[in-house]
């Protein structure tokens, strides 16, 4: 019905508040219609107790003389009265006399012949309120004084009442509304805060946080929500730039020398052997594109659910087999022996392309770097609360200053190995980042011309 919530609170604040004054308001007035009704019934009885000394002088009175008495003495018409003499040894009626016979009905009231002195009941009979009261009472009779008088219909205290409710309750009802209005722009002044914050938030002011200061238990965990949205902004925003730069920087080099060969090959006729040199080289760069997209691309998913989710059961001791046989033959051409040293069998939930693209960099890294003729030894092994994977290379080994950068993207340790020998840059940086993925740790150890230790912890399950 209302779009502004504004609207809406003041609204159910309205409507429950008219339902509150409206009961409250029923509460007065019949509050006050039941001090009327007492109040006339304190009359009944005082104009009872009044007449008490008539009842007693004479055997017999006449109810309409007593009628008559009574009311020029307290103003009241029509004032209805009945006498009744009960026998109490004959337990009837002796004699009975009333001063109207306008109202026949008026007295068919139920006699309590139980009733003990100045006892007194009271009734209601159409507009008139009855009362039934014992005056007097010897040895022998029972006088029983009942009176009837019509009820107020229209009390000036009750208008009054009527009256002062009818003004007092819009104007109240307005007051509340008012205050309502105020205590409402208060209690929604953090939310404003809030739209006001989202609105100063741009693309380059991606690293902007809600401040969750002063808030309301309420509306945190939105402001909670809203953040960890522009986390996830701010961080894909910039997987993008960096992916952007990246690629501008990395595939500027070999789209540059596949231009400079093709356009030196061409300014001049050449031989066959000559142009076939020239493509291998192409080809070769092509292929050096082709890796660095892919490398780029996977690192730019990160903390996608492309790569979080597709966990299964792996056999990491068959797994791992498995590569190091492929990584063998890439061994080979330079004389270098991958063994397996140890290798105990392991199972494990993981993302199993996304492990095997982590221990085949590190595998292909150590074979790179290890000198010819020389062994890289792999072992799996069981701890306490760790299974442990190691692979050691004998080669040139890293510097203690460069350790700390290894899985930045395109940091290389050694700055004379060429482009050609060294890779793209991102193979340690996609291992980690797979590694974080899994929350597995890594840890490298190395030392120059003496070789490199690389140690993987996976928690046991």
């Amino acid at each position: 019905m209302f779009k502004s919530l504004k609207l809406k609170l003041l609204f159910y604040f309205f409507l429950t508040n008219l339902i509150v004054l409206l009961g409250f308001s029923s509460f007065i007035y019949m509050t006050a219609q039941k001090g009327v009704s007492d109040t006339l019934d304190t009359t009944l009885k005082i104009i009872s107790i009044d007449a008490m000394p008539d009842l007693k002088a004479k055997k017999y009175v006449s109810a309409k003389k007593i009628s008559d008495e009574l009311t020029d003495e307290f103003s009241i018409t029509p004032l209805h009265i009945k006498i009744i003499y009960f026998d109490k040894n004959k337990n009837k009626i002796n004699y009975q006399t009333q001063s109207s016979i306008e109202e026949p009905k008026l007295f068919e009231i139920p006699l309590n012949e139980k009733g003990h002195l100045l006892s007194i009941y009271y009734f209601d009979k159409n507009n008139y309120r009855v009362s039934s009261m014992v005056l007097f009472e010897d040895e022998n009779t029972k006088v029983f004084f009942q009176l009837a008088i019509k009820k107020i219909q229209n009390s000036p205290y009750l208008n009054k009442i009527v009256t002062s409710l009818f003004i007092a309750n819009p104007i109240i009802l307005v007051l509340f509304l008012f205050i309502a209005n105020i205590l409402i722009n208060r209690t929604l002044q953090p939310v404003k805060k809030v739209v006001d914050s989202v609105h100063s938030i741009s693309a380059n002011k991606l690293s902007h946080r809600i401040s969750n200061e002063n808030i309301p238990t309420e509306i945190r965990e939105l402001v909670e929500t809203f953040n960890e949205l522009l986390k996830n902004l701010e961080d894909a925003f910039k997987r993008i730039s960096a992916f952007s730069s990246d690629a501008s920087h990395e595939l500027k080099t070999p789209l540059t020398v596949i231009r400079g060969e093709i356009d030196v090959v061409l300014r001049h006729e050449r031989t066959p052997t000559e142009y076939k040199a020239v493509l291998e080289d192409v080809l070769l760069e092509t292929v050096r594109v082709q890796e660095t997209i892919d490398q780029l691309f996977l690192i730019t998913k990160k903390d996608t659910t492309e790569l979080n989710g597709n966990t299964r059961e792996v056999y990491l001791d068959e797994l791992l087999s498995d590569l190091v046989s492929q990584a063998n033959k890439f061994a080979l051409k330079k004389s270098i022996h991958l063994k397996i040293k140890e290798i105990i069998p392991v199972t494990i939930h993981a993302n199993e392309a996304l492990l095997r693209i982590a221990i085949d960099n590190i595998l292909r890294n150590a074979i790179i770097y290890t000198h010819e003729s020389r062994d890289v030894n792999v072992s799996l092994k069981e701890g306490e609360e760790n299974y442990t994977l190691e692979i050691q290379d004998s080669g040139c080994g890293i510097n203690k200053e460069d350790l700390p950068f290894v899985f930045e993207r395109f940091y290389r340790a050694d700055k004379a190995r060429s482009r050609k020998d060294s890779g793209t840059g991102l193979g340690l940086a996609i291992v980690k980042m797979i590694l974080d993925i899994h929350h597995y740790d890594i840890l490298i150890k190395s030392q120059i011309n003496k070789g490199t230790r690389v140690i993987i912890t996976i928690p046991k399950e």
